[in-house]
């Protein structure tokens, strides 16, 4: 099979493949010059088409953004109830059974046969399904109904967790897929404008680069390239220093989702220049098991400051996790 004529392929689809955040930064270009130019009848009438493509693919953004922002957080402390369950609320319920039921005597290995193995299984489903189980169980034994309102107690604090981390990760996926629909919208709107732009300038095509980055056109780079992560522990009174990526590039605007794991400490998050900084009058604070929404700016980045420093306010270790995602704006 003969491939197709290099001239009669969309080039703004083909290199916007696996990076829609790329063909953000095409469009928004785009979207500027068409404006600078607008006096002219006929960049007016792209405009006119290609505005409202584009600040609805900003808008989707937007909402996908804000939505993996709150995923991440409520996937942080849905883990975290899990972690409770295994280390702490487990041993209570043992705790509990004891006075009743001896550690060897055959109705304690009932009620726990495996004992602690179920609660630390890597598939989250399974340990929900190892509480349910044991609630049943104790709700066989008269002696034990406190043992068991506890559990019952439990579970719902867990059912809670994993509705409201689901039903944020199902809305994120049907977003992100709106958005590459609208990602091929916008490759076909940039290919149209480009064949009236090659018209209009026949004379001077020199001048059709003036609508198009191509600098970033050309570049290689993912969606991965625009969003950071990172996770880690502070011990109490201490602080941790994270060096953002290089290849995310850091703006007042950016996005940035900031989880604190611990049961008991307040954290502190905000962006400095040095790495060993120990304040910032402007900071984010985050209380024990919340997670904050901020922008940049709101936590005290100014150009130049790279590093996210983690604050430890309170007297226990306390486990964090952070997301800085670029900018959505032209």
């Amino acid at each position: 099979m003969k491939s197709l004529w290099s001239q009669l392929i969309n080039t703004f689809e083909v290199n916007t493949r696996g990076s829609r955040r790329k063909m953000l930064r095409i469009a928004n270009h785009h979207y500027s010059r068409l404006q600078a130019m607008q006096a002219d009848p006929i960049i007016a009438d792209m405009l006119l088409i290609f505005e409202p493509a584009i600040l609805l693919y900003r808008s989707m953004f937007s909402t996908l953004d804000s939505g993996e922002g709150t995923s991440l957080g409520n996937t942080a402390l849905w883990e975290k109830r899990l972690d409770e369950m295994e280390k702490i609320w487990f041993d209570d319920w043992q705790t509990m059974v004891r006075p009743v039921f001896g550690v060897k005597s055959p109705d304690f290995i009932a009620i726990f046969p495996r004992g602690k193995e179920p609660f630390q299984s890597v598939e989250y489903d399974l340990r929900m399904v190892a509480v349910d189980a044991l609630y049943k169980k104790l709700l066989t034994y008269p002696a034990l109904s406190d043992v068991a309102a506890d559990v019952a107690a439990k579970i719902v604090l867990l059912n809670d967790a994993r509705t409201t981390q689901t039903e944020s990760f199902g809305a994120n996926v049907f977003t992100a897929s709106m958005i590459e629909d609208q990602r091929l919208v916008l490759a076909d709107l940039l290919d149209d404008n480009l064949c009236d732009l090659k018209k209009k300038y026949r004379k001077n095509i020199k001048m059709v680069e003036n609508f198009y980055d191509l600098t970033e056109l050309r570049k290689s780079s993912n969606d991965n390239d625009s969003r950071f992560t990172s996770n880690g522990a502070v011990e109490p009174g201490m602080t941790a220093a994270v060096a953002v990526s290089s290849k995310l590039k850091l703006s007042a605007n950016d996005s940035c989702i900031f989880v604190n794991k611990s049961n008991l400490a307040e954290l502190q998050f905000f962006f400095s220049a040095n790495a060993s900084a120990a304040d910032n009058p402007v900071h984010t604070n985050v209380l024990a098991m919340q997670s904050a929404q901020t922008n940049a700016a709101e936590s005290g980045w100014t150009p130049g400051a790279n590093f996210i420093i983690i604050k430890n306010m309170g007297t226990v270790t306390a486990e964090y996790e952070l997301m800085v995602t670029e900018a959505v704006e032209g």
